[in-house]
């Protein structure tokens, strides 16, 4: 059962780095949002939030409880930011969680909020 947790949980985070990188203008354009006011800045961000989600999603697979800790606390921080876009009234606005498409909301909190717990499981019970 850890094991098939471990593996969708890597799926989501391998999606979510996929779905940036496949729709990369308007993903780089959305981390705007979360006030990277340079092209450079943003770019700088979404590159990261693509690598560390990609290599997080191969740990965990490869049944790391520390890639399992770490990706539960990324998730905390998307969490974080997310809320903080909420409270400074930028819902509906583009947040690149899952491409150029996908928008600040309260449900993406709570989402982020999910997977945090989740990876903190399976890591706990490795």
């Amino acid at each position: 059962m850890e094991a098939v947790a471990r593996v969708a949980l890597a799926a989501v985070l391998a999606w979510s780095a996929a779905s940036k990188l496949a729709d990369s203008r308007r993903s780089v354009a959305a981390m705007a949002t979360f006030g990277f006011a340079t092209d450079a800045s943003r770019r700088i961000a979404w590159t990261v939030a693509v690598v560390a989600e990609a290599a997080l999603a191969a740990g965990v697979a490869a049944g790391s409880d520390r890639a399992a800790w770490l990706a539960a606390a990324l998730l905390l921080l998307f969490a974080a930011t997310l809320g903080s876009a909420l409270m400074r009234g930028r819902a509906g606005a583009p947040c690149a969680c899952f491409g150029g498409g996908s928008v600040v909301g309260p449900w993406a909190v709570v989402r982020d909020l999910l997977l945090a717990a989740g990876f903190a499981l399976v890591a706990a019970l490795g």
